[in-house]
């Protein structure tokens, strides 16, 4: 039998959940990024449960340039989901640091690193950083330990190392590899979380990135929001009736 202090303890939970989903929902900006002359985007966010460690951000530097962001914070749920909230505040509120990745990363890893003590865990995640100039399309990444982007353009498209590829935040020191890359007009950059391509189906077969590229390239016509949109259509076709287990995030970035 269930005692009315469980009962109020179980809805107070329930409510604290619903309430972290709403917080969370919150900080995560418009799926749409502000109007930019030489950029159209569009991201989706869906987490696996209430709350997760997913996180994205379109941050305006100044009026030439803007940082693209997403990330996938170790684990899931409230401890996943605070942890995201802080690496999002920590990267809204650190200028100086924005316009350059590399800095960018390494104050976030030893933020990371410093929290990790403090409590005793280690606190990582994985992260692509990148700053674009928007009037002549040069971009500086870093990726820590994210999957690969794709690349697009109306001849190709392919997942693409843009540099070398860190380590995790949040493990150890280390000294981020920044790379470069030109953007033409025409090309679009898909990024995205491993929660995409580790879906599975009721057979735990996976979704794969071959299965990610081909929607990708199937969808090269379309407007970013459509492409979005198609991958997590064909995501959740492909899964069926087996259980998301792990949160999902893609943003679609066409330079034009």
């Amino acid at each position: 039998m269930i005692s009315v202090s469980d009962a109020r303890s179980e809805s107070e939970s329930e409510l604290d959940l619903a309430l972290a989903a709403e917080l969370q929902a919150a900080l995560l900006p418009a799926l749409s990024p502000p109007p930019c002359p030489h950029y159209r985007a569009a991201a989706l966010n869906r987490m696996c449960g209430s709350v997760g460690g997913d996180f994205y951000d379109f941050i305006r530097l100044n009026e030439d340039q803007v940082a693209w962001i997403v990330g996938d914070v170790v684990g899931h749920g409230v401890r996943a989901s605070l942890l995201m909230a802080k690496i999002m505040g920590f990267l809204r509120t650190n200028p100086l640091e924005c316009s350059r990745p590399k800095q960018m990363v390494t104050a976030l890893n030893e933020m990371l690193l410093d929290l990790g003590d403090r409590t005793g865990s280690v606190m990582c995640c994985s992260m692509l950083y990148a700053v674009i100039d928007a009037p002549s399309g040069i971009a500086f990444f870093v990726n820590a330990g994210h999957p690969m982007p794709f690349l697009c353009n109306t001849k190709r498209c392919a997942a693409v190392h843009l540099g070398p590829r860190n380590i995790l935040l949040g493990v150890q020191e280390f000294d981020p590899k920044e790379a470069c890359h030109t953007f033409q007009p025409g090309e679009r950059m898909v990024l995205y979380t491993d929660g995409i391509i580790d879906a599975t189906d009721p057979d735990a077969d996976r979704f794969g990135s071959r299965r990610l590229h081909e929607v990708i390239q199937a969808t090269s016509e379309r407007s970013p929001a459509q492409c979005a949109e198609a991958v997590f259509q064909a995501v959740e076709d492909f899964r069926r009736s087996a259980r998301q287990g792990d949160d999902e995030t893609i943003l679609v970035i066409d330079r034009v």
